[in-house]
């Protein structure tokens, strides 16, 4: 049995990475941070299409390990990056105020200031937790919803362990995964690193490297992660949830399991789960194109979609193998 100290400490490692921008095909804006809520928000826009907004996870970290590996959506989405609260290039406002109640509320916000009334919304690991809060607080700004490598509670900590003993993870890395909060930035940094070979399929250094060059960490921000993270579990609330939805996940995440993925497509009515054979926790990074292959076509299907209440039809599960 893990106790709730462990189940405290693994919180914090629901993060994911960056690589420095090679080709970029779609017209980048970076504009200044907005002063919402109190605080500074800071984001970026690529694309024209959809309003999406764009929800990392960590926490601790920052939107540049999705950017730029989410801009092939460009084309069908118009995506708004943006740093949450505390994280990243964004203000850092009293430490009560990290809550996924406020973050939601932050992304009302956004979309407020850009004009936008209704948006998709895209959240990968804990940002997939903001996302589902955000869906549930404010429905009707929710047209769809994509959620990646996430899950719907924080209860299953066991399974986590098991996972990362199955993976191979050193005792360094059982260590790393059960120890106190780190002191400072570049400590936390270290232990990311760490563990940074138990978040891929197939680790490649290389490849880790890049997604982690430009990411702004904060131990500050990870420490919010003990305070809502032991007791976050939405199952009950899954089917109020009546956007269409597309969720993802790979089949060697050790921290967020196809599991996982499944227990939030058998609660959310019109949903669907695509599982990817050769992921961890980064899919988008190890697998794109059978990630932008998925999302594409789905939403090709579901662009239009307003589904009644009681209708199911559009959930279905499919399991990608990618070459």
């Amino acid at each position: 049995m893990v106790g709730g100290a462990c189940r405290r400490n693994i919180s914090r490692f629901l993060f994911c990475f960056r690589f420095k921008r090679e080709n970029q095909s779609q017209t980048e804006v970076i504009v200044p941070t907005v002063r919402l809520n109190g605080t500074d928000l800071f984001y970026l826009s690529v694309g024209q299409g959809t309003p999406c907004l764009v929800m990392h996870g960590g926490l601790g970290l920052d939107h540049t390990y999705l950017h730029p590996w989410l801009d092939p959506l460009g084309d069908i989405f118009h995506l708004i990056y943006y740093d949450h609260r505390g994280n990243g290039r964004s203000g850092l406002p009293p430490f009560e105020t990290l809550t996924l109640e406020q973050f939601a509320a932050d992304a009302n916000a956004l979309c407020s200031h850009l004009g936008f009334d209704r948006v998709v919304v895209l959240g990968h690991s804990v940002g997939g937790f903001i996302a589902v809060t955000f869906a549930l607080h404010y429905p009707e700004r929710i047209s769809h919803l994509i959620l990646m490598d996430t899950a719907p509670a924080f209860n299953y900590i066991e399974q986590i362990m098991a996972n990362a003993q199955r993976k191979g993870a050193t005792e360094g890395m059982m260590a790393a995964l059960q120890a106190p909060n780190p002191a400072d930035d570049e400590a936390f940094k270290q232990m990311l690193f760490t563990l940074m070979p138990l978040y891929f399929k197939k680790f490649d250094a290389a490849l880790a490297g890049r997604l982690m060059a430009n990411t702004v960490v904060s131990a500050f921000a990870a420490a919010s992660n003990d305070v809502f993270m032991p007791t976050y579990n939405v199952v009950s609330q899954l089917g109020q949830i009546q956007t269409p939805a597309l969720i993802l996940a790979g089949r060697d995440d050790f921290i967020c399991p196809p599991s996982q993925a499944e227990i939030m497509h058998q609660g959310v009515p019109h949903s669907e789960v695509v599982v990817f054979e050769h992921s961890g926790h980064f899919l988008h990074a190890e697998e794109p194109d059978a990630f932008f292959s998925a999302v594409k076509s789905w939403f090709a299907r579901v662009a239009c979609l307003r589904p009644k209440p009681q209708d199911r039809t559009t959930s279905r599960t499919a399991t990608l193998e990618s070459k």
